[in-house]
């Protein structure tokens, strides 16, 4: 069964097919134009892929995605040196064609040929949505997965942050992290913030409501980037890099008024190892396993840690 790079008529049909998993609640002509749009993004013209599994006879029996992202893999030199992973997103198989394989047949061959592309390859990832164990089967590995929940406020004000952030702030104030020495990181770019400052465009656009009014907030060295996930009725913050307490709080302060004036219902943030004692102490803070998005992680070289000592970040997650 050859896999193939789909076509963009496949990619189309593609859409209308996958609408029913995803695509709620817009329309299937909304659906399609949202998946256009985004594939029109810079960041997915230079790293995204639309793969399909075939039969003999061309009928297409799973299909997925994958999306460059930036990896340092450390040697046993001591220095980490730059590579690329694959991050996958959107496996799916029809109903009618379940129950047979597809999908792991899919999943085994795509993460083999990238593999092959170079030696620069050092993992496969994705975020599953429907549990561990169809996973595991081709060779990918679970990390806990944790969100801190903050119910959105009215009557908050941004006078405790420097400034609120619009778009084009973006690549500056992600130009202010400092790359951690840990065995492998994951590292997103500001193209892929942007890419999820598009979605929140689109669902805006096509659903007719309005835009957050910022895409994060500075304080001091600290600072935090949000987008809105309309479909959900929340704010979650891509990334978050507190100093201090104080920081912490003044940042979830004003993303909890931002989202209130947004019409939104909570903030959301990633459980990470850096940002865990800053979340754990803010008032009115839930923390809550994820059911979804569930990180999962497949080696494409020796020399990986477990996916339980990675850090992934939510703008990682396509």
């Amino acid at each position: 069964m050859p896999l193939v790079l789909a076509t963009d008529a496949q990619k189309a049909e593609r859409d209308r097919v996958t609408h029913a998993a995803w695509g709620s609640p817009l329309t299937v002509e909304q659906f399609h134009q949202r998946e256009v749009r985004l594939r029109a993004h810079p960041w997915c013209r230079e790293g995204m892929r639309t793969w399909l599994l075939v039969d003999d006879g061309g009928q297409v029996l799973a299909s997925c995605e994958t999306f460059r992202t930036d990896s340092h893999l450390r040697g046993p030199d001591g220095v980490a040196t730059p590579g690329v992973s694959e991050a996958i997103a959107s496996v799916f198989t029809v109903p009618e064609l379940r129950g047979h394989g597809h999908a792991t047949r899919l999943m085994d061959q795509v993460a083999e040929h990238v593999a092959q592309e170079g030696q620069d390859r050092h993992a496969a990832l994705l975020f599953s949505d429907v549990g561990a164990p169809l996973y595991r089967r081709s060779g990918y590995r679970e990390a806990p997965a944790w969100d801190w929940n903050l119910p959105a406020m009215g009557g908050l004000s941004t006078h405790a942050v420097d400034a609120l952030l619009c778009d084009g702030d973006v690549p500056e104030v992600m130009g202010r992290l400092q790359r951690p020495d840990v065995p492998f990181l994951l590292w997103p770019s500001p193209a892929q913030v942007d890419w999820h400052l598009e979605r929140e465009r689109v669902y805006a656009e096509l659903l007719r409501r309005p835009r957050p009014e910022a895409c994060g907030a500075v304080v001091g060295r600290s600072f935090a980037l949000w987008a809105m996930m309309a479909r959900y009725g929340e704010l979650v913050v891509l990334l978050f890099d507190a100093e201090s307490l104080e920081d912490s709080m003044a940042l979830m302060e004003a993303a909890r008024g931002v989202a209130h004036r947004a019409g939104l219902s909570r903030v959301v943030v990633w459980e990470e190892p850096g940002t865990l004692p800053w979340l754990a102490r803010i008032p009115g803070a839930t923390r809550v396993a994820r059911e979804g998005s569930l990180p999962m992680l497949r080696p494409l070289r020796d020399g990986l840690p477990p996916a339980e000592r990675v850090t992934f970040s939510r703008a990682l997650w396509v």
